[in-house]
């Protein structure tokens, strides 16, 4: 992974160096948006999960590098992603009804280097067409736990917080342990009027974000978001 990012970087370098002698238009401005953001979680020995997306902000600047009808559009930015789980269970037990509603709510934030290439319609104005790959390296976040339920009648509940980890494998504390480096494709459409430009897109998430651990070998979350953005080029000349 650390290969492939590296690798995506070098070639970013290299095209945007290259843009000057290509006699392309480089322009560079900031990016705002948000994200809806959720997980596709397939987990061992369970039945299907419950996923509900959460929105979150991004911000960063993007370099637009025109060549012709095609633009290199590499990103650096912070992006808060995140996912909620709800489950609901309902048992007999001892002659006791035990009825149980779970939630996790995952505020996540990233570095997210998404690096598209951009058809534009009318040259360097009008309806576009994105794709590319991007990387996220995990950066920090929170996890809240609610439980609440009844027994025979007797309600109760609890709620409890905690950091997240970015790590390969998975420690012993009750931390929520995730990988730093989250990776994948992305593709969408907008449009581009003078320096303005918008668009919407879809991440698409290929590694398991699940670090390694003792007992799971087989479960995976993998990154499913909803992306709007704004951008504002300026001329670098």
């Amino acid at each position: 992974m650390k290969s492939i990012l590296l690798k995506g970087l070098l070639a970013s370098a290299l095209l945007v160096a290259g843009a000057g002698t290509a006699q392309a238009q480089v322009t560079i401005g900031p990016r705002l948006g948000l994200n809806l953001a959720n997980i596709k979680a397939d987990i061992e020995d369970a039945e299907d999960i419950d996923t509900k997306m959460k929105a979150g902000a991004q911000a960063g600047i993007t370099i637009n590098a025109q060549f012709g009808n095609v633009a290199f559009q590499p990103s650096l930015m912070f992006s808060q992603k995140g996912f909620k789980i709800k489950e609901s269970m309902t048992e007999t037990f001892a002659g006791e009804t035990i009825s149980i509603d779970s939630e996790m709510d995952a505020a996540l934030n990233y570095l997210d280097i998404p690096l598209n290439f951009v058809y534009t319609t009318g040259g360097d104005n009008g309806f576009q067409i994105f794709a590319g790959p991007y990387v996220g390296i995990g950066l920090g976040g929170k996890v809240k736990a609610k439980v609440k339920g009844s027994v025979s009648g007797q309600s109760f509940s609890n709620t409890e917080s905690t950091s997240v980890k970015f790590a390969n494998e998975e420690g012993d504390d009750d931390k929520l342990y995730l990988r730093r480096i989250n990776a994948g494709l992305n593709g969408g459409i907008g449009y581009k009027a003078g320096p303005f430009q918008v668009q919407a897109g879809y991440a698409l998430g290929l590694t398991n974000m699940l670090p390694k651990n003792d007992y799971d070998d087989n479960s995976s979350f993998k990154d499913r978001t909803l992306q709007f953005s704004v951008n504002y080029f300026f001329a670098t000349k």
